[in-house]
């Protein structure tokens, strides 16, 4: 979000991470986070942010697996493996050391200025699943 607000700009993996975190680990609206970045993206296009975040809602005509949720650390794990985006634009972590970067709140170091996770994610994607899961399959008769 740090890059989203400073520049204007977000790779497109990163609005797909972003966007399910927001609705699927926060549950939260995704015409919130929409209207965001409506706001902040220098490339914003209305079709294509509108379509990208109802993809990753999973609602839709060409929405994205409801059972799809992206976990964050293994996405930065996988798409930033030496750290270099997370220091750039966290420069508090800049010191962690590589084996904590994708989790900095597990290194035993104190690190007064970044906040823990605001949610368990595991926790969070049994909740969303549970949830479309009653959504979208039909009632046992005489529930």
């Amino acid at each position: 979000m740090r890059q989203l607000n400073q520049t204007g700009y977000m790779h497109n993996r990163l609005r797909m991470i972003v966007a399910s975190f927001l609705v699927k680990d926060l549950h939260v609206d995704w015409r919130w986070g929409e209207r965001y970045f409506a706001d902040k993206l220098i490339d914003y296009d209305q079709a294509a942010n509108i379509g990208g975040w109802q993809w990753s809602a999973g609602v839709g005509t060409d929405a994205q697996p409801w059972f799809r949720i992206f976990n964050p650390v293994t996405q930065s794990e996988n798409f930033d493996p030496d750290g270099k985006f997370i220091r750039r634009y966290l420069p508090e972590l800049a010191a962690v050391p590589d084996k904590f970067i994708h989790a900095p709140w597990m290194h035993a170091a104190n690190l007064a200025d970044y906040p823990p996770p605001i949610v368990d994610h595991a926790r969070a994607r049994a909740i969303t699943l549970d949830l479309f899961r009653r959504a979208v399959e039909p009632p046992e008769p005489g529930a």
